[in-house]
């Protein structure tokens, strides 16, 4: 059987030992299975969606200075419209400081031995002497891991927007410049959009939600 994507494992509190005994009547295969705890990847998820609301956001209002202004705008009226867009949706999706918290650093993995047969789960350490077991929930870390980087490529481009953004809700152009200044940013909106397209990750599994609901 393949490796479960979510497990509950007794784990000591002060060590760090993991024990879910096996039932195999020969004995147990042993394969290396990489974990981290559920929360994290919980944590991480709800993160994503955040920044998936963020992105949305941010990309309609870049979107509508790519596409440049209706037929028949006054130049200065128009750029001040856009503005005010930009405004608003750097305010709706201002920067998650959990999120940033999630992402600086990757969650600690802990490494263990499982039983393709039994779902038998093994990772002893060295005993402090008092040993306190507690059931916690454990999530692969390869799932954990594809979640991070989609999350973190979706961070970065959120930030390339929001700079784009800012750039347009402070620079008001002089008398007979707002065409120009518009192109300009317009430009750099297409330089966004490109760099995010060469930057995607690739999606290759339903995701945490999903393992989430199986397991």
């Amino acid at each position: 059987m393949p490796p479960p994507e979510r497990i509950t494992v007794a784990t000591c509190i002060g060590c760090g030992a993991m024990s879910r005994p096996g039932s195999c009547d020969t004995g147990c295969t042993e394969r290396r299975l990489e974990l981290v705890r559920a929360a994290a990847l919980d944590g991480l998820a709800d993160a994503e969606t955040t920044l998936r609301a963020d992105l949305a956001t941010l990309s309609a209002s870049a979107d509508e200075l790519r596409a440049g202004p209706s037929p028949g705008h006054q130049w200065p009226a128009a750029y001040a419209q856009v503005q005010k867009h930009a405004r608003q949706a750097l305010q709706d999706a201002r920067e998650d400081p959990t999120s940033g918290t999630l992402l600086a650093e990757p969650a600690e993995p802990a490494i263990t031995w499982w039983c393709e047969r039994c779902d038998g789960v093994d990772a002893p350490q060295p005993c402090l002497g008092i040993c306190v077991w507690r059931p916690v929930d454990w999530a692969r870390l390869d799932i954990y891991d594809e979640l991070r980087e989609r999350a973190v490529a979706e961070r970065d481009r959120a930030q390339r927007l929001r700079g784009l953004l800012q750039r347009l809700v402070h620079t008001t152009p002089h008398t007979g410049q707002h065409e120009r200044s518009w192109q300009a940013l317009a430009e750099q909106a297409s330089g966004v959009r490109g760099a995010d397209a060469l930057s995607a990750p690739a999606t290759t599994r339903g995701g945490p939600r999903a393992a989430r609901r199986r397991g």
